[in-house]
């Protein structure tokens, strides 16, 4: 293989990237059409990650268990025209411009104030809208062991002012490591707040409510964002100690969704504890996730302040890969975040980026391995 100097200077392998078609999309916007290409990263360890160009998104992860079998441990389908489905709950996409929810769809940047797209019970904006970076085409550069993909997003774009430039840097180690690296400039004020929202089953993606339940959970979080009916934030934040949403310590999945109201599982932003973990690019460790059956886990890192902790409560039937059909409690979510609703909470980060040289930042690390006992 190649070698490339990473950031510290030391070589770094390159890694295989197979590159093919996963599908053709018509822009609903301008009739044009469009190949959607596949970018499948492999690493020394035959760990694979798969990503397209439409959505910038994950559609496959595949790692080995205890006994080096491989399995695909995200859910999706198996080409593009499911990702185009009006109830795709945004399979692997990146979201922008806004992640989470903007109550009642306005804001207001200074004297202007703006209106978004209310998708979400006809009230509030959800994921930047009804289309959202998750459902546009992003053009692709290929490094050494990464994908870079780059999205312009215009002035009024779904409401939100500013002509935006965002990259998405998906990057593979050979130690296992998912790093999602996220750039955004503006030449307007403007609010950005960037995820991904990969749904992860680590029995495999099509284990579902069976395999979710044995999973083990740890959020390193002693607060999260209070919330109200509608799922958006109320600005105050609470403690966890002594409620349902306690998950500081390695605990089983199943039950503690069965702890929560009506056993309807967990839809929450946590706030991530401060530490920080300087084997990983000095991030904060966010949350450790086992499934001890097959022995797999996945570590998050990241240097966002909030995590949103979602168990697929509200997913409706929707057949997915291999004809699998996913429903409730069949996946896991760990969307690394600014606050949702922060343009109305002072008090929370604030989501507003400047115009250039100002840059949004983002990194987030999904670290596979197997435990070992």
């Amino acid at each position: 293989m190649a070698l490339a100097s990473g950031a510290s200077g030391v070589p770094e392998e390159c890694l295989t990237i197979e590159e093919d078609t996963f599908g053709m999309h018509k822009d609903p916007s301008t009739g044009e059409s469009y190949a959607v290409r596949s970018y499948t990263l492999v690493n020394r360890n035959n760990l694979q990650v798969k990503v397209i160009d439409y959505g910038a998104t994950i559609v496959s992860v595949k790692t080995p268990d205890k006994n080096g079998k491989f399995a695909d441990v995200v859910l999706g389908f198996d080409d593009v025209s499911g990702y185009e489905r009006p109830d795709n709950p945004y399979f692997g996409a990146t979201i922008g411009r806004v992640a989470n929810r903007i109550e009642n769809g306005t804001f207001q940047i200074g004297n202007q104030r703006y209106s978004v797209a209310k998708n979400v019970l006809g009230k509030h904006s959800l994921h930047g809208g009804e289309r959202g970076f998750d459902k546009v085409m992003w053009t692709v550069e290929k490094g050494c062991n990464e994908v870079r993909m780059t999205y312009y997003s215009r002035d009024g774009e779904s409401g939100f002012p500013g002509n935006v430039k965002t990259t998405v840097c998906f990057k593979l180690t050979n130690d296992n490591k998912l790093i999602i690296n996220y750039q955004a400039t503006a030449d307007r004020c403007t609010p950005i707040s960037l995820t991904n929202h990969a749904y992860f089953n680590l029995a495999g993606h099509n284990a579902g409510q069976e395999g979710l339940y044995q999973h083990l959970v740890l959020i390193n979080a002693d607060k999260y964002t209070d919330y109200n009916e509608d799922s958006v934030p109320t600005g105050e934040i609470k403690s966890v100690s002594g409620t349902e949403f306690d998950l500081r310590e390695l605990q089983p999945l199943g039950a503690a969704i069965q702890r929560t109201f009506h056993s309807y599982g967990f839809d929450l932003n946590y706030v991530i504890n401060s530490n920080e973990d300087k084997s990983n690019f000095h991030l904060k460790f966010t949350a450790r996730v086992i499934d001890p059956v097959s022995g797999r886990y996945v570590d998050t890192f990241t240097d966002q302040p909030g995590v949103q902790f979602y168990t697929t409560n509200s997913l409706a039937p929707i057949p997915g890969k291999e004809g699998v059909l996913y429903d409730k409690h069949s996946a896991f979510c760990l969307e690394t975040q600014k606050f949702p609703d922060a343009l109305h909470h002072s008090n929370f980060p604030s989501i507003i980026l400047n115009p250039h040289p100002d840059v949004y930042k983002h990194s987030t690390v999904y670290a596979f391995g197997v435990v070992n006992n």
